[in-house]
């Protein structure tokens, strides 16, 4: 096979996958996985029913494809922007902004985690912290920094970071449960408040998030 073939075939893999989870992502999200027909997938993604078979072994398999992908492209998206931001507060506040907005444009994403906790929570638990600790290392600098130059506290960073995942989580899932009803990036003020003006010790800094 040619250069130029094999190049035109990786390509249309890439295409055909990326139609198949995104029909996907869309019908778990809104009916989950146990209604969810091979079926109504493959007419939204526009392909044969076969088609979705040779990319994916079965339901579970696919399943588990839209968490991946979902995740791994959270995690690529947080480092990429932290990258860009030099003070240790701000790239905290990009990690937490960049979270929520993430949830907020990937909102069949966002049900289908929520949705499929109970039949899948050992699976997504996993898939989540594997991806999650991705992040955590680069977080850790972050505070490291932070600490350093006395900007927050000496505090104990682990928790810190599983405080602040939690309400970053807590925010996703009444947003979710209360049908997307508002900005959810909106509430990153009241997130930055509570959570900065907790940790910070250097005064000047702290008033920035009074």
């Amino acid at each position: 096979m040619r250069i130029a073939d094999r190049a035109k075939r990786k390509e249309l893999t890439q295409i055909r996958q990326t139609q198949i989870l995104d029909a996907a992502s869309e019908i778990f999200s809104k009916k989950g996985f146990a209604h969810t027909q091979v079926d109504g997938i493959a007419n939204l993604a526009g392909l044969g029913k076969g088609t979705i078979y040779r990319y994916f072994k079965d339901k579970k398999k696919l399943f588990s494809a839209v968490v991946d992908r979902g995740l791994e492209d959270l995690k690529n998206t947080i480092l990429i922007e932290v990258d860009k931001i030099e003070d240790p507060l701000k790239k905290i506040e990009t990690v937490m902004r960049t979270y929520l907005s993430f949830f907020e444009r990937n909102s069949d994403l966002t049900g289908v985690l929520i949705h499929e906790q109970s039949s899948f929570q050992k699976r997504i638990a996993e898939r989540y912290f594997e991806h999650y600790y991705g992040n955590v290392d680069k977080m850790k600098q972050i505070f490291k920094e932070a600490i350093g130059k006395g900007i927050i506290k000496d505090i104990n960073i682990d928790n810190a970071i599983s405080v602040l995942a939690g309400l970053l989580n807590g925010l996703i899932y009444m947003w979710q449960i209360e049908n997307r009803s508002y900005k959810l990036s909106d509430k990153l003020s009241i997130v930055s408040k509570i959570f900065f003006t907790g940790i910070i010790r250097n005064e000047k800094r702290r008033k920035e998030y009074e």
